[in-house]
């Protein structure tokens, strides 16, 4: 489960303790010779099997590789207690698969894991009805709507949890995009002043210096000496206003790493992600940065729900007036995994920019590899 339900977790070992508990307080009393070793056994292997399956990151957890294997051994587990614990005294022990049940929405939609919970019931309860040779049909009923009202709360929980994952990636990509409007208001300012200085001031200037000149052709003596002295005043004058205008062009964008720091700024704890990027990459296009924001926050996106990773990398560099970008974790993916629609749009996000993404596979690792145009800014 994700970290959000630790409150959940705790509850179900409390409950799991409790009935482990109560079950050897019980065999106790009914058969005080009885060997307990293999009850003691089944309750731990139980218990344990349950706080790895809710573990929030792992291939063990229940969204990594093997996590459906183990809600298996842990149904089995419960199983074999009630098939070795005499079913009068120990009917109780169904509190096991509601446990059990409650994990299920996690790993499969609500309509099969009540489906899945109500086999799970008749099955339990008629091994039960077999051992006692009584009937148990009204037991069952009560436990059953026990196993279907866990269900349905952890279906509530978990459409919780994705609605408030949906709300925290659409808030990052709020502050990103707030990012790039404030980006693209500053530099549509400093470009009208710069081009204001550049063609207003910077051509009276020029015509200054000109005018100087022809003046300095024309005069003599002290006058052509302080007309010379002008001319050079001027015409540094010119050259400041130029050096002006062409950093206000330069500093008018936003950096690459300015615009994904709020990104990850918000990512939860289970994730950390690890920024190479050097401070001088400029984004140029806002159209191409807001494609790329939306690209790097769908990679984020797949890493925290479907690879099981704990550490994310991403590295920008430019080679050959390109934009190099990698996206790579640490998590594992499934052999037989078949790109989605997240990976495709990412696609299609870069080829609209005029640049490509590839998918590869590197030890069950998913990397990203997003090559974008990239033009240095124009300061003539």
């Amino acid at each position: 489960m994700n970290r959000k339900f630790d409150f959940a977790t705790l509850a179900g070992v409390l409950t799991w303790l409790l009935v482990y508990g109560i079950s050897i307080f019980i065999l106790h009393k009914v058969q005080p010779g009885y060997s307990q070793w293999l009850v003691h056994l089944l309750f731990l292997l139980y218990g344990a099997v349950f706080i790895v399956l809710t573990r929030e990151q792992g291939a063990y957890s229940l969204r990594g590789r093997f996590g459906t294997v183990l809600l298996g051994v842990q149904l089995l587990l419960a199983f074999a207690l009630v098939w070795l614990l005499p079913g009068r005294y120990f009917d109780f022990l169904s509190i096991l698969t509601i446990i059990w049940a409650a994990m299920l929405p996690f790993v499969m939609p609500t309509s099969a894991a009540m489906l899945l919970s109500a086999v799970v019931v008749a099955a339990w309860y008629t091994l039960i009805g077999w051992q006692t040779g009584s009937t148990v049909w009204i037991t069952a009923l009560l436990y059953g709507s026990f196993h279907l009202f866990a269900v349905l709360v952890q279906s509530a929980s978990r459409d919780a949890e994705t609605a408030r994952d949906e709300l925290e990636q659409k808030h990052q990509q709020l502050l990103a995009t707030q990012q790039l409007l404030q980006a693209a208001s500053r530099q549509s300012e400093r470009t009208r002043i710069a081009r204001n200085l550049h063609d207003l001031v910077g051509h009276h200037l020029t015509a200054l210096t000109i005018q100087l000149q022809v003046a300095g052709h024309l005069s003599s003596g002290e006058a052509k000496s302080q007309v010379d002295k002008c001319h050079q005043l001027a015409k540094l004058l010119l050259a400041d206003v130029r050096e002006a205008v062409s950093t206000m062009r330069q500093y008018a964008d936003v950096t690459l790493l300015d615009a994904v720091q709020p990104l990850v700024a918000l990512i939860p704890e289970q994730l950390k992600v690890k920024l190479q990027i050097p401070a001088d990459i400029m984004l140029h296009d806002l159209q191409q940065a807001q494609h790329l924001l939306c690209i790097v926050q769908e990679a984020i996106s797949n890493s925290l729900k479907h690879s099981g990773a704990s550490e994310m990398q991403i590295n920008a560099h430019i080679s050959d007036g390109n934009l190099q970008l990698t996206l790579s974790d640490n998590g594992k993916v499934n052999p037989h995994w078949r790109q989605g629609n997240g990976i495709t749009g990412m696609q299609e996000r870069a080829a609209e920019c005029g640049g490509s993404l590839t998918v590869n596979t590197v030890q069950q690792r998913l990397e990203l590899s997003l090559s974008l145009p990239y033009q240095e800014s124009d300061n003539a």
